[in-house]
């Protein structure tokens, strides 16, 4: 079977079957929808970091949401909240298809995480197979809006070293994690559905930061590390930090206002920070000193050069070259705020330790 040109160009560095997806399945055209309003949203990952921030936004919006949590999950996140908590595996479909009933939008937040060589498997069965099975359901369901939840580390970077915007290609997959790597074939397989008609919008959030990050996420640990006296672990070609509560609003926008098969990067135009940008947003917050030495001027040009250089080299070191980004199409056609970015480091900071998650 033939592949027209430029057919999904956002996934043509990647080494897999795009028929796969897609085979089994009659093509069903039909026109886009409009999601005129929300009623009823249907949210899995709800107990997490973004789950806790998409779940208060929705609320503020006077929208019933049906969070979606396995039957062991800690929802201490979502106490005190008016949320209808439905426990159960996102691989039973007589669950999903049931949360679904009248619902007008999916918000897919739950993937799986890990590092570790057993859980590969799991991996690509969660974060690709699941996406393929969640958005069939839903779809079949009548759901009038499917808002998958990517990650900046999926979106290509530039030769040039410049942010990336969604037109950038993935081409990180010769040095890309197998979490990566399942979350750019789970995008793949919502974008292949879209392509077939079903109402699918992808969002990529880059690096949030605010309150409720109780596992940690990798920027939380980064704070963390920094609270500590710690220097913590970066992107030497920088990465791009946003309020995990625009992050929520961006969500909720995509679903309103985002187009069906489009992706949208969700982050912050001012957020694109260097390691000492972001010690200085967190040191400014705890009230506490840096624990980056400050550079002379030769030093300083120095570690330029030799950022500069990882950002081209393709050289990971075991993590990204760079997580940074360029938000400007999520923030001018869906209107996503841009919050203080110094507020939500401050926000943070308060959350930690207030659960004891401080300085240690």
């Amino acid at each position: 079977m033939k592949v027209k040109q430029g057919t999904l160009g956002v996934i043509r560095e990647s080494p897999y079957d795009r028929y796969r997806y897609v085979r089994r399945y009659r093509v069903r055209t039909q026109a886009q929808p409009v999601l005129g309003r929300l009623s009823v949203a249907v949210v899995t990952g709800a107990n997490g970091f973004l789950g806790a921030h998409l779940v208060r936004a929705l609320l503020r919006r006077g929208v019933h949401v049906r969070a979606l949590v396995r039957p062991t999950s800690d929802v201490r996140v979502l106490d005190g909240l008016d949320v209808e908590v439905r426990r159960g595996h996102l691989e039973d479909e007589a669950f999903v298809r049931a949360a679904l009933r009248d619902a007008d939008v999916l918000f897919h937040l739950a993937a799986l995480y890990s590092q570790r060589p057993e859980d590969v498997g799991a991996l690509y069965r969660v974060n690709v197979g699941l996406v393929r099975a969640l958005v069939k359901w839903a779809w079949d369901e009548g759901v009038s809006r499917i808002v998958h939840t990517s990650t900046i580390g999926v979106i290509g970077r530039r030769k040039d070293g410049r942010p990336p915007d969604e037109e950038e290609p993935f081409n990180l997959w010769a040095t890309a994690s197998h979490y990566v790597r399942s979350k750019h074939l789970g995008e793949v397989a919502a974008l292949t559905w879209a392509r077939m008609g079903a109402p699918v919008v992808v969002v990529n959030p880059t690096a949030p930061v605010g309150a409720f990050d109780w596992r940690p996420s990798p920027t939380g640990r980064r704070v963390l590390d920094v609270l500590a006296g710690r220097v913590p672990s970066f992107p030497p070609g920088g990465m791009n930090v946003v309020p995990a509560r625009d992050v929520a609003e961006g969500m909720i926008l995509a679903a309103l206002r985002g187009r069906v098969g489009e992706r949208y990067i969700l982050g912050h135009l001012e957020g694109n920070l260097t390691l000492r940008d972001f010690v200085a947003y967190v040191v400014e917050a705890a009230g506490i000193p840096s624990p980056l030495p400050p550079p002379p001027g030769r030093l300083r040009a120095w570690v330029g050069r030799v950022r500069r250089a990882f950002r081209g080299s393709g050289v990971t070191g075991g993590g990204p070259v760079a997580l940074t980004a360029n938000p400007r199409k999520a923030v001018e056609s869906l209107g996503m705020p841009q919050s203080s970015l110094a507020e939500a480091f401050a926000e943070a900071v308060r959350w930690y330790r207030d659960q004891g998650m401080g300085e240690v």
